[in-house]
């Protein structure tokens, strides 16, 4: 009698089917064939997945292949008993974390409704209720932000994460300047209620 899990491309009890299961247990022992025949599985899904992240189309292509150089070489800590792709994912959403943090020096994040600074003003040190955001509690914003409503993410990411200019916004997304303004106003309420819970 046939077991059904032992058919190929059916997935198991986590999710992963047993041809992926074989090819990572092999990769685990340095077949690095079968390490590269799960990465172009991967390639396009992890790509997508860190562009929700990480708008910047060539930054998101050089996390891709940084997380899976970075699977291939602790592709032997990997735990077969969990989802592959859950592995994987993981190592990408923390890379582009990571690469976000040093592109942008950011350690925090300012989410006060206020407009952007007038010329000449002075740059001062940020007030408890202005520092939200802290290495901590950096993957709860990015997720925060992933979870507004579609007429605000993008608006948020290039506001927030990308420091993009009122003007630079409007700009990239045809846009007038104060829908921008009104709906990083109302972006920025709603990422402190998500983020107060």
């Amino acid at each position: 009698m046939n077991d059904d899990n032992s058919i190929k491309g059916q997935p198991d009890a986590t999710g992963t089917t047993t041809e992926e299961s074989e090819l990572a247990v092999k990769a685990m022992t340095g077949d690095t064939a079968a390490f590269s025949e799960l990465a172009g599985k991967y390639t396009e899904p992890l790509r997508l997945y860190i562009q929700s992240i990480c708008a910047n189309a060539t930054d998101a292509e050089d996390i891709c292949q940084e997380s899976l150089r970075k699977a291939y070489l602790s592709v032997c800590q990997y735990n077969p008993e969990y989802q592959f792709k859950t592995w994987i994912f993981s190592i990408a959403r923390n890379t582009a974390i990571d690469h976000l943090r040093r592109k942008n020096s950011f350690t925090t994040v300012k989410l006060a409704d206020t407009d952007e600074p007038s010329v000449g003003e002075h740059e001062t040190e940020n007030s408890p209720e202005d520092e939200m955001i802290d290495d901590q509690s950096y993957d709860l914003f990015i997720r925060s932000i992933a979870a507004l409503p579609d007429r605000y993410r993008r608006i948020a990411e290039l506001r927030l994460l990308h420091d993009y200019a009122y003007q630079e916004i409007a700009d990239e997304l045809s846009m007038p300047l104060n829908t921008v303004r009104t709906r990083i106003r109302r972006a920025k309420a709603l990422l402190e209620k998500m983020m107060r819970k």
